[in-house]
């Protein structure tokens, strides 16, 4: 199986990597990081859970003894893309984001690169969609900085209070 395709266009190559290929050149695994990504805009509309973790391990008071720092760049794949290469944390607190089609192929990559992907209380992986547009809360990262966020309890934003324009 090849490890690149090049498919030739017009004017010039485009050069795509294959999901083995990614997968093969991810350290593994998914390393404990010092970078949370998430919203923090929406700060005080996170339950009580999720502040407390993020205000942890921005102090570095955290399992991690390191101080974390936010990296937010506001697209899931850019963001769940530096968390696989540096380590850490990616987060969408909101439900929002689809089971079948955004959840379970991210959930995918984390785990084959040794990571952990929840919706706060449950494996991504192990929930069984009851209907095609079911929508959860997503957190993406290493196991130890999943499995921390998680012992917090109430980290689903279940409340999104909206904003006026």
């Amino acid at each position: 199986m090849p490890s690149r395709l090049i498919i030739p266009r017009a004017s010039s190559f485009l050069h795509i990597k294959t999901l083995r290929s990614l997968l093969e050149n991810l350290p593994r695994p998914l390393l404990s990081g010092q970078i949370y990504s998430v919203n923090d805009a929406r700060y005080f509309d996170w339950p009580k859970g999720l502040r407390k973790y993020i205000d942890t391990v921005r102090q570095g008071k955290g399992q991690n003894p390191k101080k974390y720092s936010a990296r937010y760049i506001c697209s899931l794949v850019a963001d769940l893309h530096r968390t696989l290469l540096y380590g850490g944390v990616a987060m969408n607190p909101r439900d929002h984001l689809r089971l079948v089609y955004e959840g379970n192929p991210l959930a995918y990559l984390v785990e084959q690169s040794g990571g952990k992907a929840s919706d706060g209380k449950r494996e991504i992986l192990s929930i069984q969609p009851v209907k095609l547009h079911q929508r959860l809360p997503l957190f993406l990262g290493s196991v130890e900085d999943v499995t921390e966020l998680e012992s917090y309890g109430d980290v689903q934003q279940t409340v999104n209070p909206g904003y006026e324009v």
